[in-house]
């Protein structure tokens, strides 16, 4: 009996962790020189890494896409992209 409560308080704790991770949030547009130049046209949270892919577009076409990890620090990217992404706290 003993070992059954144990185990599901652990089971308990480790769903309220998962639950209450954050992942990185796409800014809405990305500035160059200090005007908004590409604007979002998709995000989303890869299931294999937990990472967040954010996609702009210019009005030329140009397309940056910057991946985030889930702490929201720069993956992979363009130069473009922010070295930091906010970071979003109530689960992905």
């Amino acid at each position: 009996m003993m070992f059954t409560s144990r185990i599901t308080i652990l089971m308990l704790l480790t769903f309220l962790a998962g639950a209450n991770a954050g992942c990185a949030t796409c800014p809405q547009s990305l500035d160059v020189d200090g005007v908004a130049i590409y604007e979002l046209v998709t995000s989303y949270v890869k299931a294999e890494n937990g990472f967040t892919e954010c996609s702009y577009v210019d009005k030329l076409g140009d397309v940056v896409t910057c991946e985030y990890t889930d702490g929201g620090e720069l993956k992979s990217g363009d130069e473009k992209c922010p070295k930091i992404s906010r970071k979003d706290d109530y689960g992905c």
